[in-house]
């Protein structure tokens, strides 16, 4: 993590406006994905839109969604996780919000425009949260919610304490471990009723993390539930 905000900070020096996937000097207006890398984005949503079949095949059997979205393929090396290295580690949130945009321009082309209620990202921790100084997830959710016109809330969905990471553990440990650590704050739950909720975050791996968050917001008196993603790994 030190190294990666050494290399970012001069990053900046040599670069004080540039592309967040090639690196190339941009101007403000293009900032932070130049024009070329936007055109050139790995996208994967279909036409006409269908659910993902990786990401639907995650959760087959052990959530009630209605779609699964991810925008990005992510490759090994390829944009994708350039962009993503850039949101987590590069101190580049608004990377996150514009390609929540992005996503957004794509739902409403696919007829998704008012499929969605509430858009709530998976949390951090605060001491994450402090760390990195914003929620990559929330990030993506405002930048959808902003194409959509529709509210974000990272107040409704909370963690309440740390997890170490879940990258060693067997899919049943990690599904234990992380379904003790997140809640719904009470106050909330009444914003909930009824609504069509898109819960969101910027990168899907085992799904273990969206599983144990969604399984608690289909607990509530929702009308549907649906999650979406930068990439899918």
């Amino acid at each position: 993590m030190i190294l990666m905000k050494a290399l970012s900070d001069i990053l900046e020096l040599i670069y004080p406006n540039h592309c967040a996937s090639c690196l190339e000097s941009v101007s403000e207006s293009e900032s932070p994905i130049c024009i070329q890398c936007r055109m050139d984005l790995p996208v994967i949503l279909s036409k006409p839109f269908n659910n993902n079949e990786q990401l639907y095949k995650k959760f087959e059997g052990l959530l009630a969604l209605k779609y699964c979205i991810a925008f990005l393929k992510f490759e090994k090396g390829g944009s994708a996780q350039r962009l993503l290295h850039a949101l987590k580690y590069g101190n580049r949130p608004e990377v996150a919000f514009l390609l929540g945009q992005l996503l957004a321009s794509e739902l409403k082309e696919a007829g998704l425009k008012d499929a969605f209620d509430y858009i709530l990202p998976v949390p951090l921790h605060t001491k994450k949260l402090k760390t990195r100084g914003y929620n990559q997830a929330m990030k993506f959710a405002e930048g959808i919610a902003s194409g959509l016109e529709i509210e974000a809330n990272d107040a409704i969905l909370i963690r309440k304490k740390a997890t170490e990471t879940q990258t060693k553990k067997g899919r049943l440990h990690r599904i234990i471990n992380v379904g003790e650590v997140f809640g719904i704050e009470p106050d909330s739950k009444q914003l909930l009723a009824g609504k069509h909720i898109l819960m969101v975050d910027d990168v899907i791996t085992t799904g273990s993390t969206m599983e144990a968050c969604a399984k608690l917001i289909n607990r509530e008196s929702i009308a549907s539930l649906s999650i979406a993603s930068l990439a899918v790994v």
